[in-house]
């Protein structure tokens, strides 16, 4: 009788791996967790606040869509609200949005190393995932025009996860202005930038971009998001949503994430300043990392070891975590990422990789 269920299972689904990457639960004994990708300044007084006062009739009724957090994105992106469609965060957009566009057989162009979910979601659908390689961690728009003259999707993640660069504006305007289908922009590490790629999406129609309320915002755990995008699009992506597809609690702490705008200055400066402690100590053990203007970057440990499972395992001996980055498809085997903490997580981090070093030579 198994079996013959299994049977039913859909063959996408069967080529799927039954465990994905995802962030580990917590552990005992972790003294520096520098795989966390989320705001190390925490999250929004206002929004805690907001937790403390959250009525009953709050969690107890249904949570349709809310006009005042619609309002709020339009107003805080500047776009109109008919452009906004609200997610559970960015990958619950990247799920709609695939399942808008991809059909079985479909080309989708993924650059790498970037967010694994993209190939999840693409292959999910029965499409086909084309990974171009980025040379240098940068983006050719000819490199992957020459590679899509029959794909229907382009997934583009700026800035990008795992390298925390930004895309080069150049090449991002050849690739809009010349590839025929869908692309998508996950900005979802953009709040803490200068990036902001939205009013595009009020000049091309082809264009849709996601963000998320889990990274600068600090609100992870209650999978709020949001895509951006022309009315038409939107209005197609949303027959594939839910009424109840973002809880309500979730809704009601990102409308206080995004009034409390002192918190999101004060975390940018907290992260530029903890970002650059982190490069220079690299920089001094002689460590190559990728320039990243956002939380997560690219780091080569191969002085640790020339394979990153292995760096990361050995780091988690002593404590410290950090994320394989072989998940990202990234160039070089001895590559982790690892996100910017508190000061006290960072020198405990860059401690422990001074101490395994020095033991090496």
């Amino acid at each position: 009788m198994t079996q013959i269920m299994l049977d039913l299972v859909r063959k996408e689904i069967k080529q799927m791996p039954t465990e994905e990457y995802a962030p580990k639960e917590e552990q005992l004994n972790v003294k520096s967790n520098m795989a966390l990708n989320i705001n190390p300044f925490r999250v929004s007084e206002k929004v805690l606040q907001k937790l403390r006062v959250l009525s009953e009739l709050k969690v107890h009724h249904y949570y349709p869509e809310n006009s005042d957090f619609l309002r709020l994105i339009s107003e805080y992106v500047g776009v109109n609200k008919e452009n906004v469609l609200i997610g559970d965060g960015c990958d619950g957009c990247i799920e709609m949005i695939a399942h808008t566009f991809i059909a079985a057989e479909d080309k989708a162009i993924i650059p790498v190393p970037t967010f694994h979910r993209y190939e999840f979601h693409t292959k999910m659908m029965g499409g086909s995932p084309v990974f171009i390689e980025m040379k240098n961690f940068k983006l050719s728009a000819d490199d992957i025009l020459r590679q899509s003259k029959d794909a229907k999707i382009i997934f583009l993640c700026n800035p990008n996860n795992p390298t925390g660069l930004e895309l080069e504006k150049q090449e991002l305007s050849k690739l809009i202005n010349n590839f025929k289908g869908i692309i998508v922009i996950d900005e979802a590490l953009a709040d803490a930038t200068d990036v902001n790629g939205m009013a595009l999406t009020k000049k091309y129609n082809n264009l849709i971009i996601v963000r998320s309320f889990s990274k600068t915002f600090g609100l992870a755990s209650c999978r709020v998001g949001y895509a951006v995008a022309s009315k038409e699009i939107i209005d197609q992506v949303k027959k594939v949503s839910s009424p109840f597809k973002v809880n309500g609690i979730g809704q009601e702490l990102a409308i206080a994430a995004l009034q409390d705008k002192e918190h999101i200055s004060k975390s940018r400066e907290f992260l530029e300043t903890e970002r650059n402690y982190l490069f220079k100590e690299l920089d001094k053990l002689g460590l190559f990392h990728t320039k990243s203007i956002t939380t997560n970057f690219l780091v080569d440990l191969e002085r640790i070891s020339s394979n990153s499972g292995k760096a990361a395992k050995i780091l988690e001996q002593k404590g410290v975590l950090v994320t394989d980055a072989s998940v990202f498809k990234v160039p070089k085997n001895s590559y982790v990422r690892i996100a910017v903490n508190t000061r006290e997580e960072n020198e405990v981090f860059v401690n422990v990789l001074a101490e395994l070093i020095n033991k090496k030579q």
